[in-house]
């Protein structure tokens, strides 16, 4: 299973009146993560598709603090079903501390009849190809050779 490692900056914006990153901010970590994966998976074809998010829990290990570091989250694909797949998570705090973990599940979402549908042969490729270890490793290469 291929891991994608997402740095993700921290904000001031970010701290609460507790002094430590607001529990609706770790939210937005895993967007930018997601965000970043699909682009990454994408890259290079001219398949798109839109996805909304059916479920997401997560799971507050540890705060976390305003620091210069970037958070890491460790974002995968473990499941993909008919008509839905799910992205699961680690933040990490920049000593590599689990400060959460997270799941989302993803249902594919058919703009033209506005509602959730099998996900495509071409999209179903695309994030089986995800899971691949060499997948990742094959883009790391060419990104660093470009």
């Amino acid at each position: 299973m291929t891991i994608f490692r997402v740095p993700v900056q921290r904000r001031f914006s970010d701290i609460d009146l507790l002094g430590h990153v607001n529990n609706v901010v770790f939210h937005d970590y895993l967007q930018e993560a997601r965000v970043h994966v699909i682009r990454q998976v994408t890259a290079g074809t001219h398949i798109g598709f839109t996805h909304v998010i059916v479920r997401q829990e997560i799971n507050h290990r540890r705060p976390l603090y305003l620091k210069a570091e970037p958070v890491t989250v460790e974002i995968w694909i473990p499941t993909i079903g008919a008509a839905s797949y799910q992205f699961a998570y680690r933040i990490l705090d920049d000593d590599g501390s689990l400060a959460a973990d997270a799941l989302s599940v993803m249902a594919y979402f058919n703009p033209e009849t506005k509602s959730a549908s099998r996900i495509p042969p071409d999209v179903r490729a695309l994030l089986t190809e995800a899971l691949e270890p060499d997948h990742v490793n094959a883009q790391h290469r060419a990104g660093a050779h470009a």
